[in-house]
């Protein structure tokens, strides 16, 4: 397989998709694309993962519309718990220049405009499985999550998991069995650098 210009990773919350992200960072050959928000930054945010926005430069960005489709400088704009999220158009092609991988967290609805956007072979797309259900709830209750909001992320987690199997998107699926050393190897054996 040859190496894609971008590799991205979805899966829900708790799957340990930013963990991965984090340890491969630390690795060479690797840079996060930065994406934009509304929201207050949080301890959790991986370093250059965000560019920090007040709403009305965000929306100023987005053109005549503020919507989840391309709108203006953004290549997709998502609405989530009254914040917006979006990525510009120009740090996508800026990425598409880089000698080394540059990586996304996405939601599943943006991928899809991402593969347009660029082309569907310049991304290879990784579903990170959630591990096992104990396990999960045990990482959201370490993160202090209260137990509405654990268990409507235990219910999205089975419902992503099932979205990925059934896609048309050509997800390579990495299991999380609880390692963050064995979720990088399966990354590492499909790019072939081991």
């Amino acid at each position: 397989m040859s190496v894609p210009k971008i590799l991205t990773f979805t899966g829900a919350s708790g799957s340990g998709k930013s963990t991965l992200v984090k340890f491969l960072l630390e690795e060479t050959g690797y840079k996060l694309i930065i994406s934009s928000t509304t929201r207050q930054p949080r301890g959790s945010d991986l370093p250059g993962e965000y560019e920090f926005l007040a709403a009305a430069e965000f929306t100023a960005g987005a053109g005549p519309a503020c919507d989840e489709k391309r709108s203006g400088d953004f290549l997709w704009i998502k609405e989530y718990a009254g914040n917006y999220y979006g990525t510009r158009k120009g740090v996508v092609d800026e990425a598409l220049q880089w000698s080394y991988n540059p990586m996304m967290i996405l939601v599943p609805e943006v991928l899809p405009n991402l593969m347009d956007y660029v082309g569907e072979d310049k991304v290879l797309p990784f579903y990170i499985r959630s591990p096992p259900e104990q396990l999960l709830r045990a990482r959201l209750e370490k993160r202090g999550e209260t137990s509405e909001t654990i268990e409507r992320r235990m219910k999205e987690s089975r419902n992503w998991g099932g979205q990925a199997e059934r896609s048309d998107i050509p997800y390579v699926f990495i299991t999380n069995n609880g390692t963050i050393d064995e979720m990088a190897e399966q990354v590492r054996k499909c790019l072939g650098t081991i």
